[in-house]
């Protein structure tokens, strides 16, 4: 965010959206907080509203409809707003007293059949014309980076939810329904964004950083029955390259151990792309993070952000969850989840005035002045 005027005092603002209608003046006298939650990938997106009703106006005439959609956009006072995804009406909690009522609305919603079990197999296919396949049937457009994985065959006995979201996390994929799309996208591509953000760990707050090596094996162990040769094939990935900085003067940066890997694969390639996948994981696992700030729109999960002033903490992470919470007393923070991904020497230059990924990747959008 661009420097403050001095003695200037920073004012956030929201707009929120009801059924694409602007009922931010409707509410402006209720609300006392509004909570965006958004994560990478596992969970669905969720936005809160607290809303003071000492009149019992939400609970009859203004009661909210399940599954109707609301919107947020928000930010600061002369600056663009950021409009998050369209989310679902899901739930409604009402408490007593003093009156007050609280809306929760889901990007993963309720007006398309995700939870749906489904028994389907997809043979001699890839794992971007599956993601593809299940777009379609569910009436949402596809968007990510998938890499060309060959797959000879797999049995869908669950949800297209449970379904995609257990597929994403074995090939290490960002997997999410925000809105009217179906996000697929490689976590290495994200991981490969231009830091949106330079922040200092003396500017922020509730910081809590862990680095550990016990987790990130030297190599994985791969086996696979090979039909046409009718043998058992084994071989190791090693892990070549590691984000760790060494932590002391031996320069480990993996433990010792050797993970082997007991998952089903039906050719070289699937066993291959599941072992850089676990490999992925760990080394993400590394180096981890978690702490609040001010609030800033464009820190959402998929972008990168590079902490400076940190010593052997400091690097790129990459935001794995973020919440944007606006309290009527309290301003505007975010609290943000993180792991690193680089921490070789880093540059303390950014270009801010260009999209983020994470912004063309899950759809987010750059307001200009709103009225």
């Amino acid at each position: 965010m661009d420097a403050l005027v001095p003695g200037e005092v920073p004012e956030a603002r929201f707009v929120l959206t009801y059924q694409q209608r602007n009922i931010t003046h409707d509410i402006s006298k209720n609300w006392t907080s509004i909570s965006y939650s958004d994560f990478l990938t596992g969970q669905a997106d969720t936005l809160d509203i607290e809303l003071e009703d000492t009149e019992g106006k939400w609970l009859d005439a203004w009661y909210p409809g399940h599954g109707d959609a609301l919107a947020l956009s928000l930010g600061w006072s002369g600056k663009p707003l950021r409009t998050l995804s369209r989310l679902e009406i899901d739930e409604v909690d009402f408490s007593s007293a003093p009156s007050t009522v609280g809306i929760r609305a889901i990007a993963t919603g309720i007006n398309t059949a995700l939870r749906t079990t489904e028994h389907k197999a997809y043979e001699n296919t890839t794992l971007a014309a599956v993601a593809q396949e299940v777009a379609s049937r569910l009436g949402l457009t596809l968007v990510g980076s998938i890499e060309p994985i060959k797959l000879d065959r797999l049995t869908q006995q669950e949800s297209d939810l449970e379904f995609l979201r257990n597929l994403a996390d074995e090939y290490d994929y960002a997997f999410k329904v925000t809105g009217s799309r179906l996000v697929f996208h490689a976590i290495s591509e994200l991981a490969k964004g231009k830091p949106v953000a330079q922040l200092m760990l003396k500017d922020l707050s509730n910081v809590h950083l862990r680095d550990q090596i016990r987790t990130v094996p030297e190599k994985v162990s791969v086996k696979h029955k090979d039909p046409a040769k009718k043998k058992l094939i084994s071989y190791d990935i090693k892990n070549g390259e590691t984000v760790a900085v060494p932590s002391s003067s031996s320069g480990t940066t993996t433990s010792a151990d050797t993970k082997k890997q007991r998952k089903r694969s039906a050719s070289e390639e699937e066993s291959k792309a599941k072992a850089k996948a676990d490999l992925a994981k760990a080394n993400r696992g590394r180096t981890t993070g978690s702490w609040s700030m001010m609030g800033q729109p464009n820190l959402v999960s998929g972008n990168v952000v590079t902490l400076v002033a940190a010593g052997k903490m400091g690097g790129n992470y990459l935001i794995m969850s973020a919440q944007h919470r606006i309290t009527r007393g309290g301003g505007y923070t975010v609290e943000l989840s993180l792991c690193r991904i680089s921490a070789a020497s880093i540059s303390l230059s950014f270009d801010a005035s260009k999209p983020d990924l994470a912004l063309s990747t899950y759809g987010f959008q750059q307001d200009g002045a709103l009225a």
